[in-house]
């Protein structure tokens, strides 16, 4: 078996694949619904929608296959993302760089494979939309078509799923995504024993200040403070931006005064200088709730909501609070 290739812009398009914020996500109707008609328009007995991250491919949507994962090194989806075509393989055993994969020897036994990469509008393959028999076959030239036009169905909908994920003013990830992404952190807290912390940053009297120097003004700050949120908590820690006026950050590996530390250290950062308005400076007040992983936790929303509170009794001291 032949090692998998490596795209030329591997780096950037793992940043996209990051970027969609939905690996490990739970089952979604919208692309079962696609992989089921795959199977059934195809006639093939296995249909998956595979997104290749950095060591593996996780399979979004699946029929007719039970893991949800599989090695890169083991996925003929590895080879796919590297054209921008349909790829296909009428039988694997007769295949150089797939005859001693152990899904062709072994379960489930792959014969005939069709893929077609997931491309986003900048051109990065996230994945593929593929079609795998036990036998062998060719892929006639509709269906060739039909792969195809399935495929851009698939990416439509990740690109509509990004773009109700992402905050369109900071690019932060919204509530929703945000807890979701803050589930999964919890657990593997939980499992590995690691501390984890969320710090709650709120702009106080943010509707008054918009009314006063304009939305435009607002925006403008809102995206400062996330770029300024982004550049204070490094790589390891989940952004989000989770009401009009407050920013969440979580982090992992900190807790207790080390977390408070944190907190105010980015306060500073957020505040210092103020706001300058058409030459004036104007003094900005922001307030931060600081929780910690505890042992009564029993999900990510009850850190959530004594952080929320954390961040009440904050701006009603002026002081972070935890």
């Amino acid at each position: 078996m032949s090692a998998y290739p490596i795209p030329d812009n591997e780096a950037e398009r793992q940043a996209a694949l990051d970027d969609q914020c939905i690996l490990d996500t739970e089952p979604d109707e919208d692309f079962d619904r696609i992989t089921r008609l795959a199977s059934q328009m195809l006639g093939v007995p296995i249909a998956l929608i595979s997104l290749v991250d950095r060591q593996r491919q996780w399979f979004l949507s699946r029929v007719g296959l039970e893991p949800r994962e599989t090695p890169r090194e083991l996925a003929f989806c590895a080879h796919t993302i590297c054209s921008d075509d349909v790829m296909v393989v009428s039988d694997a055993t007769a295949d150089a760089r797939f005859r001693d994969n152990p899904l062709v020897t072994g379960d489930p036994h792959i014969r005939f494979y069709a893929g077609v990469p997931l491309q986003t509008r900048s051109g990065f393959n996230l994945g593929t939309l593929c079609v795998i028999s036990r036998e062998p076959r060719q892929l006639a030239g509709t269906e060739h078509q039909l792969l195809k036009d399935l495929g851009g169905m698939v990416t439509q909908y990740l690109e509509s799923r990004r773009n109700s994920y992402r905050c369109p003013l900071t690019g932060l990830q919204n509530r929703r995504p945000f807890h979701e992404a803050g589930q999964r952190e919890f657990l593997r807290a939980r499992q590995s024993r690691e501390s984890l912390s969320l710090l709650l940053f709120g702009l106080d009297g943010f509707a008054a200040f918009c009314a006063r120097f304009g939305t435009a003004q607002g925006d403008r700050l809102l995206q400062e403070m996330a770029a300024t949120l982004q550049a204070q908590v490094g790589e390891s820690a989940l952004l989000g931006r989770v009401t009009a006026d407050e920013f969440a950050v979580l982090r992992p590996g900190l807790e207790g005064p080390a977390a408070t530390a944190l907190a105010e250290r980015i306060r500073g950062a957020l505040t210092q200088g103020g706001w300058l308005v058409e030459g004036v400076r104007h003094p900005l007040a922001v307030s931060c709730g600081v929780g910690v992983l505890g042992g009564d936790d029993g999900g990510f929303k009850d850190l959530f909501r004594r952080t929320e509170a954390a961040l009440t009794q904050a701006r009603l001291s002026g002081a972070t609070a935890t």
